[in-house]
C-alpha cells in the first residue's frame, strides 16, 4: 500500500548479568516488536534496532539489527559511579546515522507494541501529526512467565503518569537541543518530550490508547540514585532554560483547556516545567487554545448515572 511511512524503531536492551529481571521483560518486548511489524500493512517499513555496550549481542533476535556499540555510559560522566546508564542522545544519534525511515522510535526496553502498534501511529501520522507522544499502560507482572502474548494484548490495564514512547520526524532530530541525560533516571523522557513539544508542527500527547503496555503495576522503579537523579534533573533545568523562548504555548498538551484548569495540570503533571509552560502561556495572553468539542455521545441521565457506576464500582 503506497504512502504507508517507515520507522525506524530502538531499544537498549540488557545482559542477563546486568539486570536479571529486566532481561526478562524484554524477552516479551522482543516479540511483541517483531509481532507489531507482522502486523504493519508494509513489514519492510518498519526496521528494529538494538543498541548496548556489549561485544556479545547473541540473545538478541535476528529480526533485530545491532548498531554500532555505545562507546560512553554515565560512568564516563560520573567518576565513581556503578549505574553503567546509557545516555539518550548516543542511542538516538546512532540510530539516526545508521537508519534512513522517516520517523525515528524510541522505547524504553521494557515497554510492549500492540499489534496494531505501527498501524494506529501512521493513522496519526497521516492525519498530520508529525511527533507523537504515548502514555502506556500497565498489567500484572504475573504475565511475565507467559508465553502467550494474546493473554497481554486482552488485558486493558491501568494508565502510568509517565511517557516512554517517542516517535517523531526524522528531520526533527538535527533541530533537537541535545543534554548528556541518561536513561534508567528522573526526568529521563522529558528531554525528548519537550524538544518534540517545541519543534514539531503537530506534536500529540496520546494519554488513553492502548498502543503500548508495561509488565508490572509499579509507578516508580526507584532503580536511580539521588547523585544520578540530581545531574539528569540539572541537565533537564539546563534544556528547558534554552528552550523556552521558543516554546508555543498553543502545541503544548492540555493548552485547550480553561486557564485555571490547564495551569493546575501543567503544575501537578512530573513531566511539565511549569515555568517554562507559564512563560509562553503568557507570551500569548494566557489565550486558550481553540478545540472542536466531540458531541458524538451526550448521555442522558439515565446513562449518566451508569457512568458514574461503571467508574467507581464495576471497573477495577
Amino acid at each position: 500500500m503506497p504512502g504507508m511511512p517507515s520507522f525506524a524503531h530502538v531499544i537498549n536492551p540488557v545482559s542477563e548479568a546486568e539486570k536479571k529481571s529486566l532481561f526478562m521483560a524484554q524477552v516479551v518486548t522482543f516479540n511483541s516488536l517483531i509481532k507489531a511489524k507482522e502486523y504493519y500493512r508494509q513489514p519492510e517499513a518498519v526496521a528494529l534496532y538494538t543498541i548496548n555496550e556489549h561485544a556479545d549481542n547473541s540473545f538478541v533476535p535476528k529480526e533485530f539489527t545491532v548498531l554500532p556499540a555505545l562507546t560512553r555510559n554515565l560512568t564516563d560522566i560520573l567518576p565513581g559511579e556503578k549505574f553503567r546508564f546509557p545516555l539518550i542522545t548516543d542511542i538516538m544519534q546512532a540510530l539516526y546515522d545508521n537508519s534512513t525511515a522517516e520517523y525515528l522510535v524510541y522505547t524504553a526496553l521494557d515497554i510492549n507494541m500492540m499489534p496494531f502498534f505501527y498501524t494506529a501511529v501512521a493513522e496519526y501520522i497521516k492525519s498530520g501529526h508529525d511527533a507523537i507522544v504515548i502514555n502506556r499502560r500497565r498489567i500484572h507482572n504475573r504475565f511475565l512467565k507467559e508465553t502467550n502474548l494474546d493473554l497481554m494484548y486482552a488485558e486493558v490495564g491501568k494508565s502510568h503518569a509517565g511517557y516512554d514512547t517517542f516517535v517523531f520526524k526524522r528531520e526533527l532530530w538535527p533541530q533537537f537541543i541535545k543534554k548528556d541525560i541518561c536513561v534508567g533516571a528522573p526526568p529521563f523522557g522529558n528531554d525528548l518530550f519537550y524538544n518534540m513539544f517545541t519543534f514539531a508542527d503537530k506534536p500529540v500527547l496520546l494519554l488513553d490508547k492502548h498502543l503500548t503496555f508495561h509488565l508490572g503495576m509499579e509507578l516508580n522503579n526507584g532503580w536511580a540514585n539521588k547523585r544520578i537523579i540530581k545531574y539528569n534533573y540539572d541537565l533537564f533545568y539546563e534544556l528547558v532554560k534554552e528552550l523556552e523562548p521558543k516554546v508555543d504555548a498553543s502545541k503544548l498538551p492540555w493548552s485547550y483547556e480553561p486557564l485555571l484548569m490547564r495551569h493546575f495540570i501543567w503544575l501537578m503533571n512530573p513531566t511539565l516545567h511549569y515555568p517554562t509552560n507559564y512563560k509562553a502561556d503568557a507570551r500569548r495572553g494566557f489565550k486558550k487554545t481553540k478545540r472542536e468539542k466531540d458531541r458524538s455521545y451526550r448521555p442522558n441521565l439515565r446513562n449518566r448515572f451508569l457512568e458514574v457506576l461503571m467508574k467507581f464500582f464495576f471497573v477495577d
